[in-house]
């Protein structure tokens, strides 16, 4: 059988899942706050899908719900505004 130990699972994977997902979709949709939101349900979806498979009695929602989707929209909001940067830099030349 597949196991990940939650360690990885918990500071590697579902962080990598979530913020660089939800950075790549604000990114297409050129829009910093849809960062926010995807990273926050992603997020939400990955913990009530943990906590209901390992103790369905007891489902609590973690800190990182705060901090990955503000994590999310400062780097989408910086990615966004270089991005729109250089385009302003090349109609000039």
């Amino acid at each position: 059988m597949f196991f990940i130990d939650p360690f990885i699972w918990q500071f590697v994977i579902v962080p990598i899942l979530t913020i660089g997902t939800g950075v790549l979709i604000a990114i297409r949709f050129e829009k910093a706050y849809i960062a926010l939101l995807v990273t926050l349900l992603f997020n939400i979806c990955i913990e009530l899908a943990m906590g209901l498979l390992y103790d369905p009695y007891e489902v609590m929602l973690s800190s990182y719900n705060f901090l990955f989707p503000a994590f999310s929209f400062v780097l989408a909001y910086t990615f966004i505004g270089k991005r729109q940067t250089e385009r302003q830099m090349e109609k000039r030349n």
